[in-house]
């Protein structure tokens, strides 16, 4: 589960609960729920987390160590939490060694109709390009907001803060590219 995972790499890396909390912006108590398995973190938890643990993001929700090249597309790793109204399906493999890690990440997202990706705007170190394959997807980067129909696409720099809303009636859905990995 994805509590277990978070507390045996905090330990790993000998980082208390208070430590962590503190690099998160979240509370010492909640991560404690979160490791127990008491509560699901949101996607914006989880990315905080992953990077005060200085990780990528899937490194939380591999099942084995199976490092195939090849994703079938009935095997896909999902990522649904439940306050989300997205959901991200894994189209880049994982589950590398430290020594072993991509250099790039594809996901392939459906968003769910009138929605957001997120509440708060969300900047990485990485550069992203999304192509949107059915739907609408407005990209609302804080001075700009761009409106990209089924096939069009729109590349965005490093650090940028961003977040994307489906205005249709049905799911938006994209495929995204990163460089490097989520951390």
């Amino acid at each position: 589960m994805i509590g277990d995972k978070i507390r045996k790499s905090r330990k790993a890396k000998e980082i208390t609960l208070s430590q962590l909390a503190e690099s998160c912006g979240l509370t010492a108590s909640y991560i404690s729920q979160v490791e127990r398995n008491l509560a699901e973190p949101s996607i914006s938890s989880l990315r905080k987390i992953s990077t005060a643990l200085q990780l990528p993001l899937y490194s939380f929700l591999e099942e084995n160590s199976d490092t195939t090249k090849v994703i079938r597309a009935d095997q896909r790793k999902q990522l649904k939490l439940t306050d989300s109204n997205i959901v991200y399906e894994f189209l880049s493999p994982f589950g590398f060694s430290e020594q072993e890690m991509p250099s790039l990440e594809v996901f392939y997202f459906s968003l769910k109709p009138k929605s957001w990706t997120r509440d708060e705007y969300s900047s990485r170190a990485a550069e992203e390009c999304i192509i949107v394959l059915s739907g609408e997807l407005v990209l609302d980067c804080v001075d700009e907001t761009f409106t990209l129909g089924e096939g069009d696409s729109i590349y965005i720099r490093n650090n940028t803060p961003h977040k994307a809303f489906n205005p249709g009636e049905t799911d938006t859905t994209a495929i995204m590219c990163i460089t490097p990995p989520i951390y």
